[in-house]
């Protein structure tokens, strides 16, 4: 490689340097300040109001011309100082022009070697974690925003694409760390789950829980109240599904009851009960919808036999409506 560190153009520029030769001003400020004070203590409010206007007149263009004489020499002191400055900086800015383009094309080539060379180092981060999440049992990819922080030169060997022990031990203790944090979610998981399978539950609502960070013993305690709940629930809609049951059957015995009572007749002209009448036909032993049919009945047993009839009616829960009587 081309040595450009000892040339003697270099040397020069390292070297050179503007040189400022201070010049002196001198102006006696005590004798000035004690004249001012002394012309400002001789015309005091009280003496300038006795002053004739003519006075006043003198008197402002003697010091108001002492002034302007004194600011006017500051002035030409002033531009003795600032021309050289001037003329300095302006030939400065022109001079470094060419020098400040070598530097920010130097500084560019730095640059694009630092970011390859930091690509290397990031690089070379990807592959030692991807090896150790592989031992592990890891996605490869689990540390992957990890590589940048860790290609900075601070965590490799001076000059050497070989990581510090320290910085290995600690990527050490992060996989490790995952490791156990994904091996106790795996164990949470598949408790949520028998849990589940257990109490006859969905399990996928109480798992989408535990990756929203809700701890597992909260989770736990709520399907366990979920559980609670289900059963009652099951409880009580069996406990409905019984008495309905029994209802059901009740009515079903007192139908068949009825049915198998046989229907005593009365002869009209005697009076007497006949014994050897007709059995009714038995009603239907399943429930069905209600069946409505619209009879005219004559009984010729009277009213009395009327009232037996009805009887028979209320006992098998046959609803009736009276249109008429004895029309």
């Amino acid at each position: 490689m081309k040595d450009v560190t000892n040339n003697a153009t270099n040397i020069f520029l390292e070297t050179i340097e503007p040189v400022y030769t201070p010049g002196k001003i001198s102006f006696d400020f005590d004798a000035f300040d004690k004249a001012i004070q002394t012309a400002v203590s001789e015309l005091s409010d009280e003496q300038l109001d006795n002053l004739e206007y003519d006075d006043i007149k003198k008197e402002f263009t003697r010091f108001n011309g002492l002034l302007t004489k004194l600011d006017d020499k500051r002035k030409d002191i002033s531009k003795v100082y600032k021309n050289p400055l001037n003329e300095f900086e302006a030939n400065f800015k022109t001079s470094k022009e060419p020098l400040e383009g070598l530097i920010n094309k130097l500084r560019a080539k730095r640059d694009e070697i630092d970011e390859h060379h930091r690509l290397l180092r990031a690089d070379h981060v990807r592959t030692v974690f991807e090896e150790k999440c592989e031992l592990a049992g890891l996605d490869k990819d689990t540390f992957k925003d990890k590589y940048d922080g860790y290609s900075l030169k601070k965590y490799f060997k001076d000059k050497k694409m070989e990581l510090k022990k320290e910085t290995i031990e600690e990527i050490d203790a992060m996989v490790l760390a995952e490791y156990d944090r994904l091996e106790e979610y795996k164990a949470n998981i598949a408790m949520i789950e028998d849990q589940a399978l257990d109490y006859e539950l969905p399990a996928e609502p109480y798992t989408r829980a535990l990756n929203n960070d809700t701890p597992l013993v909260e989770i736990l305690k709520q399907m366990k109240k979920d559980r609670d709940a289900a059963v009652e629930r099951k409880q009580q809609a069996e406990a409905k599904a019984k008495a309905e049951a029994a209802r059901l059957a009740e009515i079903e015995a007192m139908a068949q009851q009825s049915a198998n009572e046989e229907i005593k007749a009365v002869n009209t002209e005697t009076g007497e009960v006949i014994e050897d009448t007709k059995p009714v036909e038995e009603a239907p032993s399943k429930p069905a919808e209600p069946y409505k049919v619209n009879l005219a009945l004559t009984f010729h047993g009277g009213e009395q036999q009327w009232y037996q009839f009805a009887k028979l009616l209320d006992d098998n829960f046959v609803n009736y409506e009276i249109l008429g009587e004895n029309q």
